[in-house]
């Protein structure tokens, strides 16, 4: 039965409980970093890794100058310190016009948030505005050409006319849609101030250029850590989140061992001050032993008797009583008073005793001492 019993009060003892107990909340503690954790890479994702392709589309205003240009809002989708490709898309449709433009150049400008967009005056061209804002407030500038791709007369005749079932039923336009890369690996240094929150585009082939729309398209080139980040998700949360996790932990547990450390030292501090005490009270009352023992006798409440040399009757002392019924203490008038009559009866006993044993035999000397000594002790007695 001792056997069997053995595992469940192994299981059931104190330590066994105290190391359940910890384990529980370590796991509890454990599952609640891991939540932080969890939390605390959504956030650093979200703010370290950028938007990998932002997308404004530009109206393009006519009539307000020799060429037709356009301002969008960025907002704070751009961040410092980043690598952005730079891209224009140009949707326009194979007109004769605009196949006879030939090349022409678009203008693109990145200005600062703090810039106010003017209104349109139709007396100023677009050039002159851009070039009313300072080098200073202009992030970055650049001009690229474009062009309709070239396509001879017969190739052109025999697309439409292989195409026509479906330019008849809307599935294909005659347009074009070219991209003109503007930028490349281009970055902004590190603070708000230097982060564009405009864009201006200016088509500059005269306002008979033909446009269907107008979008400007931003690239970001990851790399380093944002490049793993964004390519590899999954790994990269379960590296960071156990990172965040065993760093969590590490420090839980050092300021654990902190505060433990700090209120084991306080309650050996209380230990120590409670055994000075009691080794104080010891030696004090260590020291009043000595007294007791030695030439000073110790008095307590209760009666004693003290011995007295020759014949003398004994001394008895007496202490204060205080009645049950009264709240004054009652003292003797002597505190140590002789024990006479004690003394009268006892030599009563001992003459008896004496006298039995003798049974008259003695000489006239001996007899006569004893009565000498009787009477006298009687006289004692009397007065």
């Amino acid at each position: 039965m001792d056997l069997i019993l053995t595992p469940v009060r192994v299981a059931t003892s104190k330590p066994a409980r105290q190391t359940y107990l910890n384990t529980f909340l370590f796991m509890i503690t454990s599952s609640i970093l891991l939540g932080l954790a969890v939390f605390a890479y959504i956030l650093f994702y979200l703010n370290y890794v950028p938007q990998i392709g932002i997308e404004r589309v530009i109206h393009l205003q006519y009539g307000d100058g020799p060429h037709p240009y356009g301002i969008a809002a960025l907002d704070s989708s751009l961040i410092s310190q980043q690598p952005y490709d730079i891209i224009v898309s140009l949707n326009v449709p194979r007109s004769p016009t605009n196949i006879a433009q030939g090349n022409f150049m678009l203008s693109l400008s990145l200005l600062p948030r703090t810039y106010k967009p003017a209104l349109p005056v139709t007396s100023t061209s677009v050039l002159k505005r851009t070039n009313a804002v300072s080098e200073g407030d202009m992030l970055f500038f650049s001009r690229r050409p474009a062009i309709l791709t070239y396509t001879s007369r017969l190739v052109s005749l025999s697309e439409r006319l292989f195409s026509l079932p479906l330019y008849i039923l809307g599935l294909r336009q005659e347009s074009e849609i070219l991209h003109i890369p503007m930028a490349e690996s281009q970055s902004f240094p590190k603070g708000w101030k230097n982060v564009p929150g405009y864009v201006m585009l200016e088509l500059q082939a005269g306002q008979e250029v033909q446009v269907y729309d107008v979008r400007v398209l931003f690239t970001a080139q990851f790399g380093g850590i944002r490049w793993l980040m964004y390519n590899h998700r999954i790994l990269s949360f379960l590296i960071f989140t156990s990172a965040f996790w065993f760093s969590e932990i590490i420090f839980t547990l050092l300021g654990w061992l902190a505060v433990q450390t700090l209120f084991t030292t306080k309650t050996e501090v209380k230990k120590e001050l409670v055994k000075v005490e009691e080794t104080d009270a010891s030696t004090i009352k260590a020291e009043g032993g000595e007294g007791t023992d030695g030439d000073e006798p110790d008095l307590s409440d209760t009666p004693r008797t003290f011995p007295t040399y020759g014949r003398q009757a004994p001394l008895r002392f007496v202490p204060k009583v205080k009645e049950e019924d009264s709240e004054e203490f009652i003292m003797d008038e002597t505190a140590i008073q002789p024990l006479t009559a004690e003394a009268d009866d006892e030599d009563e006993e001992l003459e008896v005793y004496r006298g039995g044993r003798d049974s008259g035999i003695g000489t006239s000397f001996s007899e006569g001492g004893e009565r000498s000594g009787v009477a006298r002790r009687r006289s004692r007695g009397g007065k």
